[in-house]
């Protein structure tokens, strides 16, 4: 039984395909790479493929990889006569343009300010890019271009006029400015992240005058829940203690990305960061995050150079690398910097890049056609015939899922409409995600026994251009439905379909399709309450649960209850639960299944905030089992102590797995990360960054399903994410 909880340091390797940092890149067609070494990586995904752009002195260099691990070098995709020194270039897609953000200088400049900030556009991720114009004439680097929920762009730089004659900590800071479009900022910057504590120094004593000068830097936003997160990197990129830290800021819908209230985590005056150096690893930073191929995981991509290897300022040295960005509660939280094999990003359970097509045709092994002319080539399955209803459907069927698809339209005079099919059961049962030119709008609807309902629209802006591609990403949780349009929710709405095929048409126009990629996954956030109650289950006790505001709050004053998640997919024995908690103060503990098997034994994982609650009969008779268990075994640990565990439950009682004592400052007020991963008989369980369990177990082979535990009083989970592993 372990006894000690501990932190966390690198996940373990629980999967076949594994990766080991500095990610591998190669030549075209297997030649040598133009470089083995890539700063300041910026990761985009587009139709199913990913893109990294680098930092480069003659230009900004591209590589492309189909899982994000394995990178081909495409060679340099911008460069403009009479410059030199590209720093920091990232690329956003919009309305059928990529539009590169990136410094550089004069040749033959040799002050490094004279590096500022510019605009190029490419039709293709691969370049080549043409440059616009420059944003602005004074030093500005480090760009991220982010839409918001609104659907409005916003622009975070760095700059050193801001803070530069700063009486206390003169240096480099994280401004934020509104695009009025994609090339013209409103400029009205405002700060974001600034200096504040010693570690983020990037020159003693610069001026002579006995001021530091600091440095914060590469900018990359995130969202989580409601929360807003930057993060940035401090220090000098050349020295071995450059660091990723970040700061968040509680969401105000109203406010979009400018006016927040930022705070370095976790203050304005500690310094811990997100990664450091660690014996394997040293000068971490400067990164950028996107989700892995299964469109669910988040992973960071970043640059570090060789610990053992000696640091020469002569050369580049500067290696990209990966690792995930995983939470606890509010917290980011990473396992890394990792030089150990790791597994590989997680894969869809269909993925449809159209690369391998038999003779121009669809794979007969993963789509049924049902009327139309598909023909496959360049990454993009193109339905031709302009008439009737022409779609095709998957072979295999999906219950909850999330779905992404790059859809585009072929010019007819006439219009047309065209999208996915979020869920088909046949002709006269279906819910479709369609785009209609003529209304330009997205429409979303289902059709019952031949009749169509629940019709949801919304309007799309002026400018959309029908005849590039745009990703629609369908959101769905049983009945539940999200529908996104490049990355803006646009419309939700709850059908009578939870399961079935998925598919693509056209209505009377033609068009084509790149980078279809579904996995099994169900959620529970706003806008899925129902489909996500509708799958659960009683199974102990007389306790309540309520879905609402994207959270399930449970309730059981009088002793236990538990719940089950009619989830078909986890049957298989692999899926990975995440879910964050908070319990009330009255609650003893709560917590969730990590498999419950048909004949009621159960692997158990909870937090306890105490066993015994005087004067209420049941609360403690769930955990005594295991009390007795861990003081059998003489240990110490007081049966009202607060702790985590994981415990075997059956007819005989409990067994523990695992007890991890928490410290004294536990902080009870938060929220908490359980993150629990079951795949073919073994069994991996973390509380925020501490390990609980990893082990083999019989009940983590395939039969169990999960659930959530509740025992005397409330508890709020939030968050919740279930994901099939493929």
């Amino acid at each position: 039984m372990n006894k000690e909880g501990k932190r966390i340091v690198h996940l373990p390797v629980m999967g076949e395909r594994t990766y080991v940092n500095p990610l591998p890149l190669a030549g075209a067609e297997g030649a040598a790479p133009v470089s083995d070494v890539h700063p300041d990586p910026y990761v985009l995904k587009h139709n199913g493929v990913y893109y990294t752009y680098a930092t480069g002195e003659a230009g900004v260099l591209a590589l492309r990889s189909k899982d994000g691990v394995n990178w081909e070098h495409k060679g340099y995709v911008y460069r403009r006569e009479g410059f030199n020194n590209y720093w920091a270039p990232a690329v956003v897609y919009e309305n059928g343009a990529f539009y590169l953000y990136v410094s550089s200088m004069p040749e033959g400049e040799e002050d490094v300010h004279k590096e500022f900030l510019q605009v190029a556009v490419s039709e293709r991720a691969e370049g080549p890019f043409k440059y616009v114009r420059t944003l602005y004439d004074t030093f500005s680097l480090d760009a991220h271009v982010v839409k918001d929920e609104a659907g409005d762009y916003y622009l975070f730089y760095s700059n050193n006029e801001y803070s530069g004659v700063d009486a206390e900590r003169p240096g480099t800071v994280i401004l934020a400015d509104k695009l009025l479009d994609m090339v013209t900022p409103a400029g009205k910057p405002q700060l974001v992240v600034a200096p504040s504590i010693d570690e983020e120094i990037f020159e003693e004593n610069r001026f002579g005058d006995g001021r530091d000068w600091h440095t914060i830097e590469g900018a990359f936003y995130v969202r989580r829940g409601d929360r807003h997160y930057m993060m940035y990197s401090g220090n000098a990129y050349v020295r071995p203690n450059y660091f990723i830290g970040y700061s968040s800021a509680p969401v105000r819908e109203e406010a979009g990305l400018i006016g927040l209230d930022w705070t370095k985590h976790p203050s304005d005056d500690r310094y811990e960061p997100l990664l450091r150096k660690n014996d394997g690893v040293e000068g971490v930073g400067h990164n950028s995050v996107v989700r892995g191929p299964n469109n669910v995981d988040e992973w960071v991509y970043y640059h570090g150079r060789n610990a053992a290897d000696e640091l020469d300022f002569g050369r580049e040295q500067r290696t990209m690398r990966a690792d995930p960005l995983l939470w606890s509660g509010e917290r980011m939280w990473m396992p890394g910097p990792t030089c150990e094999a790791q597994d590989v990003p997680a894969l869809p359970a269909l993925r449809e890049l159209f690369d391998s097509g038999e003779d121009g045709k669809l794979s007969s092994a993963v789509w049924k056609e049902l009327a139309g002319e598909w023909e496959v080539g360049d990454g993009e399955v193109t339905q031709r015939v302009p008439a009737q209803t022409m779609s095709v459907v998957t072979e295999r069927s999906f219950g909850s899922l999330v779905l992404e698809t790059g859809v585009k339209w072929r010019y007819d005079h006439r219009g047309g409409r065209y999208g996915v099919y979020a869920c088909y059961v046949d002709e006269r049962n279906f819910v479709a995600c369609v785009l209609d030119v003529g209304r330009r709008q997205l429409e979303a609807y289902a059709v019952s026994g031949g009749v169509k309902h629940g019709v949801v629209q919304a309007s799309l802006p002026f400018g959309f251009r029908f005849d590039v591609y745009h990703t629609i990403r369908v959101e769905k949780t049983g009945g539940s439905y999200v529908f996104k349009l490049d990355e803006v929710e646009l419309a939700a709405a709850s059908y009578p379909h939870d399961a079935g095929r998925i598919g693509l048409v056209t209505f009377f126009t033609s068009a084509s399709f790149a980078g279809v990629e579904a996995t099994e996954h169900l959620a529970l956030r706003r806008g899925t309450e129902s489909g996500f109650a509708a799958a659960m289950s009683l199974a102990e006790g007389s306790g309540s649960a309520e879905a609402a505001e994207g959270k399930l709050s449970c309730r059981s004053r009088d002793g236990r209850t538990a719940w089950l998640i009619g989830w078909e997919p986890a049957r298989q024995g692999l899926y990975r639960f995440a879910f964050d908690l908070k319990l009330a103060a009255n609650a003893s503990y709560a917590g969730a299944y990590a498999a419950y098997a048909a004949d009621g034994s159960a692997i158990e994982c909870r937090l306890v905030r105490r066993s015994e609650v005087a004067g209420r009969a049941g609360d403690s008779a769930a955990v005594d089992g295991a009390d007795r268990a861990r003081q059998a075994e003489g240990d110490e640990t007081r049966a009202s102590a607060a702790r985590a565990e994981v415990v075997v439950r059956s007819a005989g009682g409990e067994t523990a797995l695992a007890v991890v004592p928490l410290s004294a400052d536990f902080d009870w007020s938060a929220t908490h990360t359980f993150d629990i991963t079951v795949r073919a008989g073994r069994l991996f369980v973390r509380l925020d960054n501490l390990l609980l369990f990893d082990g083999v177990h019989e009940l983590a082979s395939a039969g169990g399903v999960p659930g959530f535990v509740c025992c005397g009083g409330q508890a709020d989970f939030s968050l919740v994410s279930l994901t099939g592993i493929e």
